[in-house]
């Protein structure tokens, strides 16, 4: 956000000054006139590149779970290999695990059970060798479901914990 704020500033800075330069280019409009174009010179160092994200696979939880089935270890195993793999070509990267429920329970409750299923996520990752410090968990508990039906099937999509690779 700072970074931001610079970029937000810099440029308003250095449009203010290119308006009042005589350092003009002329383009000619479409009915012929002729519009006088500001140059602008930006720093790339002010230039914040957005990070890249990448979704790598799902785990699904039983009704107040937060432990990983053998099914569930597999998804977890093949994401880490590509969390490493990622890791050999991208210096600056995190991990971010979000943990998520179905809209049974309360909030609180709720919340609690995400970061618990976020939590085990990660512990597992650590295990398979991906750097603790690498990786960041969040709860949204019952607040990013990914389908809003109020059936079993829609209820089960929703308890789960998506890991988001991303690179800076």
């Amino acid at each position: 956000m700072k970074n931001l704020l610079k970029v937000v500033l810099v440029l308003s800075i250095a449009a203010g000054l290119s308006a009042c330069s005589k350092n003009t280019k002329n383009d000619a409009a479409a009915d012929g006139t002729v519009v006088a174009v500001p140059e602008m010179v930006v720093a790339e160092d002010d230039v914040e590149i957005p990070a890249q994200e990448v979704a790598l696979g799902v785990v699904h939880f039983a009704l107040d779970k937060a432990s990983l089935t053998a099914d569930n270890r597999k998804i977890v195993e093949a994401n880490a290999q590509a969390i490493k793999a990622a890791a050999g070509s991208v210096a600056n990267y995190q991990v971010v695990v979000e943990g998520n429920c179905d809209d049974r329970g309360t909030t609180a409750y709720n919340i609690a059970l995400g970061q618990k299923r976020a939590d085990e996520v990660k512990a597992y990752y650590v295990r398979l060798g991906v750097p603790a410090d690498k990786i960041a968990t969040v709860s949204y508990g019952k607040e990013k479901p990914v389908c809003y039906e109020a059936t079993e099937a829609c209820y089960a999509q929703n308890r789960r914990a998506d890991t988001l690779l991303q690179a800076n």
